[in-house]
This record gives structure tokens, C-alpha cells and sequence, in this order.
């Protein structure tokens, strides 16, 4: 089911705030409705129908992981393409190079809607409070403004913690990373109790008991991060009481969680329900090449930006089942019989000579009129290459294998996502638990036995124990483009490290980042929310 948010008689109540704290100074609640909580919030349905409206702001989750986590980090990346495509004012460059300011507005997108989030279940929480029968309703929506203010945490380190909203401060400070954290622990650990356990149609989407203590693990695994104080314990316990209790299991093909139709999926905890129509993310539109329409069938073509990092690509053994993550290699029409596998991912199930994709526009176009054309290997020929080769100062559309983690229906004739995004699956509550074990005691068997679970399922090997390196390795490839790189490549202490577009190996033109420079662990205050609010403190390293 994937109408938790399209009720209409939403609109019959109120019209919610989409307040947040950068606009939050100016701004007085203004009821569209003349429909009174006494006349409405009376049955659980109502209640239900009111509450959906605060899981709006995760419409854009998905690029928001995307934005804030995976292109930032070793995983995936944005070139400057062909055509001078992708480079938007600097904006990308900026990205890749981590020499990104308070103006960049793809790292704005998470303060804005997890704040939007936070006020709206503030109004919200204030409006049950008052009435009976609802503390299961309040339970929930105090899960989810915890989720928001855990997600702002983790973004941006000094953040505001305001949780009223008759009453609210105008213009709230901030507080320290250790006040937030003790904060969103006590919401989750007085409401996980009161959260249903249920995980069939009237709950899917929202959040449960199961859901609570993911986040609750997800914060702990996070805190020495966040505050420099370990919870390595207190997280294995937390994605333990998931995994022992919850009733997930993994799914036998790792892509089964990934298919357009994938409700039924037994592992995904709690996920964003995208159907391309109503909720609805942009992550065929941004990463697919442009001549893919003939392969999909299709009559609107993609932008062809987001790629993987090479050495992202080349880190995945040969017979990890995972790798049909990627798109690459020669490219085919629909003829070719382009298929999505639950076991192996994306492939061409008749992949034949006659059916080669051969388009010249865009980079043959491009570099034939600069007289460049030589230098791009097959000519017209789609032929997607995992590395980049730099041509007059820009990388080709062909360069950079393509994300294939997400079904994309033959025929449907729309290049938004369909499948449900997965903010958490228990396939990552368990590599949870092992990095919180393996922490504790780097000799686990409990933690090597978790991840050859993992290992298992993708067709590779038992490892015989289990290193830094490994646990890095295969949380990276498992969670990927699933809104963990970033935090995982911090908590691992790789985020100084230099890759493809960043420090040595930027793009020319772009000043190269201090490599050594950790205020870029947290991302600056966005200028909006510090020119609305004088009581915002912008994050050291940032003007």
C-alpha cells in the first residue's frame, strides 16, 4: 500500500504549517479550516488521517540521500559533463570537492524538510495532547519528530531543539550535539513502548515499534560521531530487539527490496512510499544516460549526472551478486530484453550484437564540434564505462557506471522512482549490530557471524574474521545509495580521504579541499535559516 498520504479529508482539517526553524521568526500559525480538533480528532481513523500529514516532508528522502550522503562521499559523484552539463554554476563542483558554502542548496534540502517535519509534528503533537485515547498517536508522531531532529543532528551538528508550537520561541538557539542527542534519546525510549507493533497495510510506512528502535540504534551507533561519547553497547542491544523480536528477515535476492512493486518485501522496516504519481523521487531522472528511453521504452529522456565512484565499482568482488547495482558495459534496446532479477539485479536477458544501442548526440555531438570526436572510444556506440577519462577539461555522459539499485519498469513511460525507498531495512540493523559488537570486542564471533549472513546472501565466501577494512567494506556496499555513506565514511574515519573529484583528483578550475579539514564532518547552517533566525550560530570552518 502506498496511500498513507493521499487521504483528502486532510485537507478538510487544516492546512499545516510548513514551518520550520529558518522561517520560524516571522511567521504566526494560520488555521485554513474552520473544523475545530473538539469537532474531528475523535476516532482512531481521524486521528490517523491527521497524522499522516507529518510524514510529508520524507517526499524528498530519497534525494535527500542522495544530495547529502552518496555524492559527497567515496560512492558516487557528479562530473562536469560534455557539454559543460552538470556543473549548474559551480554547484556540483562544490559538492565534489567538499568546498561547499551555506549558499549550496542541495545540502539546504535536509535542514528544510526535517525541520518542516519537527514543526509539523509539534502542531500536531500539541493537538492530540488534548485528546483522549490518543497517546498511541502522540507516541508516534514523538518517534518521528525524533527521526527529524536525529537526521538534523547527524547533518549538521548544532541544531535548535524546540518541541513546542503554540508556545515556541520564534527564534530558538542552538544547543550542544550532546543536549540534542540526550533529547532525541529520551523521546524515542519514553515512546517505543506505546508504538504499535504492527507492520501490515494500516501500518506500512509509518512508524512502529520496530522502526523506534532502528533509529534509537542508528543514534547510538552514531553518538561517538555526534558527541565523542560511545553507545557501542547500547546500539547492539537496540538493532538486537529489532532483529530478535521485530519478525523480519532478509530476503533471499538482495534486489527483492528494491523492485517497483516491493510492499511485500520481508525485510524492509520502514521505507518511503514512492509510486511515481503522488510520492514521488527523482533518481531514474538524474542518473540514467540519455539514450536509455530506447532501452526502457520510453519517450522522456534522463539527465544522465549521478554516477558511481570508480573505485566504489572496482571495490565489489567479481561474483558479488551485488554488482547488479550497476549499469555498465555496452547498452542495448528494450529488444535486448532488459530485466530486474530479485538474485542479480539489472541485466539484458537476450543481449545480441543486433540490439547494441548506437546514439549519436550529446558527447559525439559535443566533441565533434570541437574536433575531439577521435578520442571517444566506439563512436555513437553506448558503451558505459566504470572509469572516467577527462576530455577538455570534462568527462563524457558514457562515462560512469549508472545506478541500477532501483527497478525501472519497462514501458512505463516515467522516470521517477516506483519503488518504496527503505530509510531502514534489516539488513542494515544487522551490519548495525556487528559494528556496535565488533567495537566493543574486534575479536566478535557473534559480529563475523552477522556480516557472512550478509556476505552469504550476496554469493560470497565466509570471512575467518573480520577487520576495520572489512566491516567498512561491506557496509558501504551492502546501505548503498540508501543515505549511510556519509555517516559511515565518517564514523570509519575515511572522510579525509581523497577520491575522484575531491581533493588531487578534482576537476580543473576547482580549488582543491584542506584534506586534513574535519569541519566538513558537519554540514554549514544554511544562510535562509541563519538570516531568518540571529540566534543561529554558523558551524566552524563556515562564513
Amino acid at each position: 500500500m502506498k496511500n498513507y498520504i493521499t487521504n483528502n479529508i486532510l485537507a478538510k482539517i487544516i492546512l499545516v504549517l510548513a514551518i520550520s526553524f529558518n522561517h520560524s521568526c516571522d511567521v504566526e500559525p494560520e488555521i485554513y479550516s474552520e473544523v475545530l480538533p473538539e469537532d474531528f480528532f475523535q476516532t482512531p481513523d481521524q486521528l490517523a488521517s491527521a497524522a499522516a500529514t507529518a510524514y510529508s516532508p520524507l517526499t524528498g528522502y530519497a534525494d535527500m540521500a542522495f544530495h547529502n550522503s552518496a555524492i559527497i562521499s567515496d560512492v558516487s559523484t557528479v562530473p562536469v559533463r560534455s557539454n559543460t552539463g552538470w556543473d549548474d554554476g559551480g554547484t556540483w563542483p562544490a559538492l565534489m570537492s567538499h568546498n561547499w558554502t551555506s549558499t549550496l542548496w542541495p545540502l539546504a534540502n535536509t535542514w528544510n524538510s526535517m525541520t518542516q517535519g519537527v514543526a509539523t509534528c509539534n502542531r500536531l503533537i500539541e493537538v492530540f495532547s488534548q485528546t483522549d485515547g490518543s497517546e498511541a498517536g502522540v507516541a508516534q508522531l514523538r518517534a518521528l519528530r525524533a527521526f527529524y531532529f536525529y537526521k538534523l543532528l547527524s547533518a549538521y551538528g548544532n541544531i535548535p531543539i524546540e518541541s513546542r508550537f503554540s508556545n515556541a520561541d520564534p527564534r530558538p538557539s542552538q544547543v550542544s550535539p550532546q543536549q540534542a542527542f540526550d533529547f532525541i534519546e529520551k523521546e524515542l525510549l519514553e515512546s517505543i513502548d506505546l508504538l504499535s507493533e504492527g507492520k501490515g497495510n494500516a501500518n506500512y510506512g509509518k512508524v512502529n515499534k520496530w522502526t523506534g528502535y532502528s533509529i534509537l540504534a542508528d543514534l547510538y551507533l552514531n553518538s561517538k560521531r555526534i558527541t565523542g561519547v560511545e553507545k557501542w553497547t547500547q546500539a547492539a542491544a537496540a538493532a538486537g530487539k529489532v532483529i530478535d523480536e521485530g519478525g523480519y528477515s532478509l530476503e533471499s535476492g538482495y534486489f527483492a527490496n528494491f523492485r517497483a512493486a516491493n510492499e511485500g518485501s520481508v525485510e524492509n522496516i520502514w521505507i518511503v512510499p514512492y509510486d511515481n504519481s503522488q510520492f514521488i523521487g527523482n533518481i531514474v531522472k538524474m542518473h540514467l544516460h540519455q539514450s536509455s528511453p530506447k532501452t526502457f521504452d520510453w519517450n522522456v529522456a534522463p539527465w544522465g549526472g549521478f554516477t558511481f565512484q570508480t573505485e566504489f565499482y572496482e571495490s565489489f568482488e567479481d561474483n558479488d551478486l551485488r554488482k547488479g547495482m550497476f549499469i555498465v558495459g555496452q547498452q542495448y534496446t528494450s529488444k535486448a530484453g532488459p530485466v530486474y532479477n530479485n538474485t542479480t539485479g539489472f541485466g539484458y536477458a537476450s543481449p545480441s550484437d543486433e540490439y547494441k544501442l548506437a546514439e549519436c548526440f550529446e558527447d559525439f555531438d559535443n566533441y565533434k564540434a570541437a574536433g575531439l570526436e577521435s578520442q571517444l572510444d566506439g563512436g555513437c556506440n553506448i558503451f558505459i564505462t566504470p572509469e572516467y577519462t577527462e576530455i577538455d577539461k570534462k568527462y563524457p555522459y558514457r562515462n560512469g557506471a549508472r545506478w541500477g539499485k532501483f527497478e525501472m519498469p519497462v514501458g512505463e513511460n516515467n522516470f521517477y522512482i516506483n519503488s518504496d525507498f527503505p530509510i531502514y531495512r534489516l539488513g542494515g540493523i544487522m551490519l548495525t549490530k556487528a559494528e556496535a559488537l565488533w567495537r566493543v570486542n574486534n575479536g566478535s564471533a557473534e559480529a563475523l557471524n552477522i556480516v557472512n549472513q550478509i556476505r552469504n546472501r550476496a554469493g560470497l565466501d565466509n570471512l575467518s574474521s573480520l577487520t576495520e577494512d572489512d566491516l567498512y567494506h561491506e557496509f558501504k556496499k551492502e546501505m548503498a545509495l540508501e543515505g549511510f555513506s556519509r555517516a559511515t565514511t565518517i564514523r570509519f574515519d575515511k572522510w579525509e580521504d581523497d577520491w575522484f573529484l575531491k581533493g588531487i583528483g578534482n576537476q580543473k578550475g576547482v580549488p582543491s579541499v584542506n584534506l586534513k579539514d574535519k569541519t566538513r564532518r558537519i554540514l554549514p547552517i544554511p544562510k535562509g535559516a541563519l538570516d531568518s533566525n540571529p540566534n543561529l550560530k554558523q558551524n566552524p570552518g563556515y562564513n
